[in-house]
């Protein structure tokens, strides 16, 4: 006779009505796919949830860290990391999350890109995907002498929880450019970080607001797309004021595209806006 273990039973259950809401997800018109994309998400982290049940756990106040034995002296650095990204990130976005966020620990890069499929060459310190926080073990690039601050201001937590929180408040409803621009420049605002490497300065050719759009991620130069999305955030912020970039996260909220939350929200044409940031970098983003 066989036993049924309720916990696979449950499991199956969710896969099932995964791939069920994955079909409409994909059947239907762009708007109608917000109401339906925090399920999908919310399956992909109930998966990612019980292909981990056996990790350790640390529980804080606003998260669940997962963890091997090889993290267990880092847990509580990247929980008290994760805690301190909670307020000014939540309050940035004017959302408070109802749940814990999950945060997994891989011990190494391997582990990392066997997570997502990746080739050897690809490398990240943290992801976000399907509700939940993954990150690569803090032993793995932290420098002998580096202390638990240095991990706060230049680790990925705030950039990372930035992509969740992001995510609920617009229910998947943005360009890849426009949540890594702002993603980045949360991270400016909070820990004063800017990735800022010789490759990716804007004195060069840039990247055209459609190759941003189209296909972020095979860009030949991440870092200066990366760049290119910060600056084009930090242009509405910084010229226009921060409230207009919560206008227009607003806007994606209702389910505008980013062109026209961009253009309603400032009052001027995409193709102008365009150009504006780009002038404006020029000038102000010079390294």
């Amino acid at each position: 006779m066989k036993i049924i273990n309720h916990s696979d039973v449950t499991m199956l259950t969710s896969l099932a009505v995964l791939l069920a809401v994955v079909f409409l997800f994909v059947q239907v018109p762009a708007r109608p796919q917000m109401w339906l994309y925090p399920l999908v998400r919310q399956g992909a982290q109930a998966k990612l949830n019980y292909e981990t049940r056996n990790m350790a756990e640390f529980e804080t106040e606003h998260f669940i860290v997962k963890y091997t034995p090889a993290d267990r002296d880092t847990v509580q650095m990247v929980a008290q990391a994760a805690e301190q990204a909670y307020k000014p990130v939540t309050k940035e976005l004017g959302h408070d999350l109802k749940d814990k966020t999950i945060i997994l620990i891989y011990p190494d890069k391997n582990e990392l890109r066997k997570a997502f499929g990746w080739s050897n060459n690809e490398s990240a310190m943290g992801v976000y995907w399907g509700g939940v926080i993954q990150l690569l073990s803090p032993k793995v690039w932290m420098k002998e002498g580096d202390s638990i601050e240095d991990f706060i201001h230049t680790g990925p937590m705030v950039h990372e929880f930035t992509h969740l929180v992001f995510d609920h408040v617009t229910s998947g409803n943005y360009p890849r450019w426009f949540t890594e621009g702002f993603a980045q420049y949360v991270e400016y605002q909070v820990n004063g970080y800017e990735w800022i490497i010789p490759t990716n300065t804007l004195d060069q050719k840039l990247y055209t607001m459609d190759q941003l759009s189209d296909d972020f991620d095979n860009l030949d130069n991440q870092a200066l797309a990366y760049r290119q999305s910060l600056a084009a955030v930090r242009y509405i912020a910084e010229v226009h004021g921060d409230e207009k970039l919560k206008q227009v996260v607003s806007g994606l909220k209702k389910g505008q595209s980013i062109e026209k939350a961009i253009s309603q929200t400032l009052g001027i044409n995409f193709a102008d806006f365009d150009a504006a940031w780009r002038e404006w970098a020029a000038i102000n983003m010079k390294n």
